[in-house]
């Protein structure tokens, strides 16, 4: 059975002492949203455009990224969920500079706060667990239960030694 409802609502999420976000779990719209609006960041930066200042990256410009595959890669994939984050987080607290200022929610503020790895694991893997779970699924569909049924005979005869 196909259950639909609607979302679940925003959420509060721990990140550290005093410190956390409100969010919501991102949809397939979110998804594509970032997708898009990642590959026309990229599209600003190889036309030229100070697009890297905008999430807190000082690599230079167009052709470091062109050089490099896997920096190139690495800035989409913090492109890509600062996008996220940006759809899905409607609050933060608890986050400020050095010197204990509380930061604004925008895109140069994620981005700096998604570079501590531990934090993005944790928000990455939290506002995409749905997304996730229904990938693996595959279909919609209930996940299959691991293992063979009950009763459940092998049909390959066992290798020879």
């Amino acid at each position: 059975m196909i259950r639909i409802g609607k979302p679940k609502s925003d959420q509060r999420l721990p990140l550290g002492p005093g410190a956390w976000l409100t969010y919501r779990e991102a949809t397939s719209v979110d998804r594509e949203a970032a997708y898009r609006n990642a590959r026309e960041f990229f599209k600003a930066v190889k036309l030229g455009a100070k697009a890297l200042a905008d999430f807190g990256l000082d690599i230079g410009d167009a052709k470091a990224l062109e050089a490099d595959e896997a920096l190139s890669s690495g800035v989409s994939l913090l492109v890509f969920n600062v996008e996220l984050f940006m759809r899905c987080v409607s609050h933060w607290d608890g986050i400020g500079d050095e010197n204990g200022v509380p930061l604004p929610l925008t895109r140069e503020n994620v981005a700096s706060l998604l570079k501590d790895p531990a934090l993005y694991e944790l928000i990455s893997s939290v506002l995409t667990a749905r997304l996730v779970t229904l990938d693996q699924e595959g279909n919609g569909s209930a996940p299959s239960p691991n293992g063979a049924p009950a009763g459940a005979r092998p049909t390959a005869e066992p290798a020879a030694n």
